[in-house]
């Protein structure tokens, strides 16, 4: 037990403090079962102020749940135990070692100096209460006065209580009347009152015990003044209850003598923002975890259940405040839950950093598709299609989003007519869409399939490409080479979009594929996009992005037939959507439609302005989660408009690195703002090597022979029967006559 006998918490208060609430929580006090003493304590030092309260050991459980009652946003620490916070948080957020706040000996080391304080002529004359705001700010400009090693210690320690009563004595004035009796009709304490200093000289500690006891003159009124008497430095170690020069202070008194911050701007006091704010009670422990509660330094988990993540989760800041960490945290939690997984990445970090960390035991369901490998995964969303109309549409969708300032209806209408033509043959891929328009053989041996079964339809958009010059076909096709040849021309992508049959399918995420493989392996559920865009250039990842989240809007769409029990939640995780996010159709109703689904979005993104209009309506709508960490003053006020007053756009742009306000969907309700803090991800258990050879194994094809592939199908190779009957178009017959009657 130490010398004061009482046990000390560290106090992290709200800026501002609400006066009301404070005269509240003290109010609590009075009535507080067993009548424990309580000390406050004020203490400055190295120019910043820390506040302490300590009581009696019984009564600590007790004391400190009144002050998380009545004042939101209090924080108690153990001042010995603060090494549970990281040191990193710890000066972000302003919470302190300060080991000196576990001790006693606090501004009483010698050379030192202390004193007692008692106004004269309290027990019916109110103090000027007015001036509790000028006399607190007089108080921490003086405690902040303290530097390099010197301390000063504000003590006040409430012992016995008093009960509200009425004036015995006449007083003649109305007005003092009035004041004298609503004075004693509250209840307070008998207290005592102390300052403490430690300097370098004990004359500078006495200067400095007298320059804070001169602070609270400002609360003198006729009749009732400050005296000031010299006290034992063992008085103000031992928190010595008010038995010598007792004071009697009412609750409306006492705020006075804290010197907590009931402002903002209080010299001595951290910034007012971000104000810390705790999460409601209905937050879930357990479900996706998000992080950790910031205002609790053992960090009570914070999670998302399933159900309300496929409500979708919207996660905004800069680089580098933890919005990746999260995303890999929740990506991670998916897989081992069973779950399907997404994740669209456009720097790689994130795919290193979940592939790294998944378990052995799932690797074997995991794709990694990243185009810069060796022998890179290939997607063909014209290849076996369910129903290739629809391949066809959603891939057209995706280059018209893409291209849209240049888009105009002739390219539509001839890339339309290419994917569906390649769609339905059923083998062929988007790499082959150049080929159809400027290889005749090629074409004639495709088209005229497609034409005999759809002669009204693609038959008559054929039959006018052939009966163009090859001039007006060069100009026809021209806008749209210009789009394609770009990409096409890379390698890489050519490995990837090339794959007349790849090896993986994205059904397979979406369990529309039952059992195993024909090798016998577990079908994939987790596919990680790597799209670094300085291995792949920026319009290349994002049409793989956007095809990619495309087909998994597909195969999502794919399984509305199914009963709602039989649809596995797939949590699809996209970081700059704004690059990738391309559905069908609107897309407030399309966010909407993917619940109903069982699909999950976390959409991750940097500012709010990198949004298009549509995109960031659908988002703003229809995430009912949010996760917003360090924003910009534009994107603050905007989010901050969210919270209803909670929070102020000075909050949010001041958080520090890895911390963030959560608004959560919580069984379907929307639950207040709360500060969050991220955790760190565990250590790897492999390389990104060692998961892409897993990956490539199974799922990769080599860029020569993919282009073999392709090769075998323009030479109507083995398996690649040619229908040479059903030619369309201008066909010269043999032994025929031209138009100027020579033989041709």
């Amino acid at each position: 037990m130490n010398r004061s006998g009482l046990v000390w918490r560290q106090l992290v208060l709200p800026v501002p403090a609400d006066e009301a609430r404070v005269r509240s929580f003290l109010s609590a006090l009075v009535t507080a079962t067993g009548s424990p003493t309580v000390a406050f304590e004020a203490i400055g030092s190295g120019g910043q102020v820390l506040w302490r309260l300590g009581t009696e050991p019984w009564a600590v459980r007790d004391i400190h749940a009144l002050a998380l009652a009545h004042l939101p946003g209090v924080r108690l620490l153990n001042p010995s135990q603060q090494h549970i916070v990281p040191e990193s948080e710890r000066v972000e957020l302003h919470l302190h070692r300060a080991a000196h706040l576990a001790s006693d000996v606090v501004a009483t080391r010698p050379p030192a100096a202390a004193a007692a304080l008692r106004f004269n002529g309290t027990v019916s004359a109110p103090l000027r209460v007015e001036a509790t705001e000028t006399v607190t700010r007089s108080l921490l400009s003086m405690l902040a006065s303290a530097k390099g090693k010197e301390s000063i210690r504000l003590q006040l320690v409430c012992g016995g209580r008093l009960k509200p009563r009425t004036p015995t004595e006449q007083l003649g004035h109305p007005k003092a009347a009035r004041e004298v009796q609503q004075h004693l009709g509250e209840p307070g304490f008998v207290v005592a009152l102390r300052v403490s200093a430690s300097a370098s000289s004990e004359s500078r500690a006495r200067a400095l015990v007298r320059t804070v006891a001169a602070s609270l003159k400002g609360l003198e009124v006729p009749g009732s003044w400050l005296r000031i008497w010299k006290s034992s430095l063992s008085a103000v170690v031992e928190a010595r209850s008010s038995w010598w020069l007792p004071m009697p202070l009412r609750i409306s008194e006492l705020p006075a003598f804290l010197a907590w911050p009931l402002t903002e701007g209080l010299p001595g006091v951290a910034s007012a923002h971000p104000v810390l704010m705790p999460p409601s009670p209905a937050i879930p422990s357990q479900g996706r975890l998000l992080g950790q509660a910031a205002t609790e330094a053992q960090g009570r988990p914070v999670a998302l259940t399933a159900e309300d993540s496929l409500r979708h989760l919207h996660l905004l800041g800069p680089t580098g405040v933890g919005k990746s960490t999260m995303m890999a945290h929740l990506a991670l939690q998916d897989i081992a839950a069973g779950r399907g997984v997404v994740v669209i990445d456009p720097k790689g970090d994130l795919v290193a950093d979940i592939a790294s960390r998944i378990p052995s035991r799932y690797m074997d369901e995991v794709v990694i598709l990243d185009a810069a490998d060796e022998a890179p995964v290939g997607i063909n969303p014209l290849a076996g299609a369910r129903n290739p109309d629809l391949a066809a549409d959603v891939l057209l969708g995706v280059m018209h989003s893409l291209y849209a300032d240049s888009w105009g209806p002739r390219t539509h209408d001839i890339l339309h007519a290419c994917l569906l033509t390649l769609a339905r043959r059923g083998d062929a891929s988007l790499v082959v869409v150049p080929l159809l328009l400027t290889n005749p053989g090629f074409r004639r041996s495709v088209t005229g399939r497609v034409a005999k079964h759809d002669p009204m339809g693609l038959g008559g958009f054929w039959a006018w490409f052939e009966a163009m010059s090859d001039g007006e076909r060069q100009q026809a096709i021209a806008p749209l080479m210009n789009k394609l040849r770009p990409i096409l021309l890379r390698p890489q992508l050519r490995a990837v979009f090339g794959q007349r049959r790849p090896r993986f399918d994205m059904t397979d995420i979406f369990g529309l594929r039952s059992g195993h493989t024909e090798a016998g392996h577990e079908r994939p559920r987790v596919v990680l996009v790597n799209l670094a865009k300085g291995a792949l250039g920026e319009e290349a990842a994002r049409l793989l992005g956007s095809i990619v989240v495309a087909l998994v809007w597909q195969a999502a769409v794919g399984r509305a037939g199914l009963q709602a029990f039989q649809r596995r939640p797939v949590m699809v995780h996209i970081d700059e959507v704004q690059d990738y996010l391309r559905l069908p159709g609107d897309l407030g109703s399309a966010l909407a439609q993917a619940r109903g689904l069982g699909v999950g979005f976390s959409l991750a993104h940097q500012h709010l302005g990198q949004l298009p209009k549509d995109l960031k309506a659908g988002v703003m709508a229809n995430a009912r989660s949010r996760v917003a960490f360090s924003l910009s003053r534009d994107d603050a006020r905007a989010i901050a408009a969210l919270s209803q007053g909670t929070l102020k756009p000075e909050d949010y742009q001041s958080l520090p690195r890895y911390h963030a306000y959560a608004s959560l969907l919580v069984n379907g309700e929307a639950a207040p703002p709360f500060s969050l803090r991220t955790t760190a991800l565990g250590s790897p258990v492999r390389s990104l090597n060692s998961a892409q050879g897993q990956s490539r194994a199974r799922f990769g094809q080599s860029l020569s022979d993919v282009e073999q592939n392709l090769l075998d199908l323009v030479d109507g190779g083995p398996g690649d029967s040619v229908p040479t009957g059903d030619q369309i178009g201008r066909v010269r017959r043999p032994g025929g006559t031209g138009a100027d009657g020579r033989s041709a």
